[in-house]
């Protein structure tokens, strides 16, 4: 797929994966158009980058033969521009299709598990440009630093995150692969953990003879056969027999400097400029695909070093009023968790109050123990309503936000309901007792309430 000089037209194009590769392909000179039904800031920040966006189906408006229509999953064969494209000759390919043969054409980086893939994907970008590479790269997060959740880099290797859901990470061919950790989180694509376990074997499956797989040490060893035959595998993790693995760990208000091992080789101490213990992990794995892309390690740590993180993840917000809010992402219990550690050891002494918005009345309802029992973990907590993705109206009754309200007051923690999101940074900001550090999590809608609460923190 030489679509470097291709002509390509993306249909859906202001959803947060299509946008993505809109900018890669501008990068590396595709001659691209895109649409979508309507017009958001996404695609306002596209134009203003020099790419042609249109809002509406407008068939009359494609030009061009022979090139190729790249389509999201919300978007039918049927779509009035698809078949336009189809008629002149365009080669109709699905998003995760369209990264597949991307992954097949570069040398490629794709960063998988259920959680810390956005952050690691940032990171591995990170570690490859202070060792001098200028990688594409297509993250599922907004990185201003990196260039956006996009880009088109002038070498011809390229970094991806490795989406899990409906199995679309089986489209890639990467030459090296990770998977950060496993959890069940998408219950509605993998209801067992039999399920889950075969869809990350074939992941690694596909990765290209001669390359590289890193796994955390507590993968199971029968997800990784198919893969052993053809590549290296590397372990990572704390063990002592992990092939990456952090020495001399120090930690300073819930920031980490350690000595990374990879592959036998030390390197010089890394200060991590993000808080968070898992942050060392996630920076492990970066520098164990920097080094099965054969770059310069020490480069590597140094861009580590300056890496400033993805937008929603553990973002600090200073109020004009001494307030302080940190903005999350985190929607699964074991991610809550994490970010309330990382909570506790930045800001020590000081309250925590989360404000959660729980995503899927389904993942809700099945990990509501595990839910509860991570949120109780902050001496306050605000709960607003389900946000309901990709669910029948009978999953949607089975459970409501309240219920979670019950199982964490159950547990000895003050939680309230917090009623819709109208008016919510108002509500939070009456009701916060200083010195108390909000943080606002969940993969829904709530961070429309984070700017509107800073001001007022």
């Amino acid at each position: 797929m030489r679509i470097g000089s291709d002509r390509v037209h993306l249909v859906g194009v202001g959803g947060a994966g299509m946008s993505a590769l809109a900018r890669l392909l501008h990068g590396i000179g595709a001659d691209l158009t895109g649409s979508d039904v309507q017009s958001n800031g996404v695609m306002d920040e596209l134009r203003a980058e020099g790419i042609r966006i249109w809002s509406g189906r407008r068939p009359e408006g494609i030009s061009g033969e022979n090139g190729y229509v790249i389509r999201s999953a919300a978007v039918p064969e049927s779509d009035p521009e698809v078949v336009e494209c189809v008629r002149r000759g365009f080669t109709a390919l699905l998003y995760a299709e369209a990264v597949g043969r991307l992954s097949e054409g570069k040398k490629t980086a794709a960063i998988g598990g259920t959680h810390g893939k956005t952050t690691t994907t940032a990171m591995t970008v990170a570690a490859l440009r202070g060792a001098g590479v200028d990688p594409s790269h297509l993250i599922g997060g907004e990185v201003p630093e990196l260039g956006g959740n996009g880009y088109g880099g002038r070498d011809d290797v390229a970094v991806v995150e490795a989406c899990e859901f409906n199995r679309s990470f089986h489209s890639l061919r990467p030459f090296a692969a990770a998977i950060l950790n496993l959890d069940h989180d998408h219950f509605d694509c993998y209801p067992s953990w039999q399920d889950l376990h075969d869809a990350f074997g074939g992941y690694l499956a596909q990765v290209r003879p001669g390359g590289t797989v890193l796994v955390e040490e507590t993968v199971p060893d029968r997800i990784v056969e198919e893969a052993c035959r053809t590549v290296r595998v590397l372990r990572v993790g704390s063990g002592l027999f992990a092939d990456v693995r952090a020495l001399d760990v120090s930690e300073e208000l819930g920031r980490y400097s350690f000595v990374p091992m990879v592959d036998g080789r030390r390197l010089p101490r890394l200060q991590l400029a993000l808080p968070g213990r898992f942050q060392v992990s996630n920076s492990l794995f970066a520098l164990g695909l920097a080094d099965a892309l054969g770059v310069d390690l020490e480069g590597a740590c140094e861009g580590l070093a300056g890496f400033a993180g993805v937008r929603r993840r553990f973002e600090v917000h200073h109020g004009p009023k001494g307030g302080v809010l940190v903005n999350d992402y985190a929607h699964h219990p074991a991610e809550l968790g994490v970010v309330l550690r990382a909570a506790r050891k930045r800001f020590p002494g000081l309250p925590l109050l989360a404000v959660f918005q729980p995503h899927q009345h389904q993942r809700t309802r099945r990990l509501l123990d595990e839910f509860a029992e991570a949120l109780s973990a902050a001496d306050r907590v605000l709960i607003a309503p389900i946000y309901g993705a990709r669910e029948s109206d009978a999953e949607k009754a089975s459970v409501s936000h309240l219920d979670l309200v019950a199982a964490v007051r159950a547990r000895g923690t003050r939680c309230d309901d917090a009623g819709g999101l109208e008016g919510l940074a108002e509500r939070i900001a009456a009701t916060r007792r200083a010195p108390e550090v909000v943080l606002v999590l969940g993969a829904g809608d709530i961070d429309g309430v984070v700017e509107p609460l800073e001001h007022l923190l």
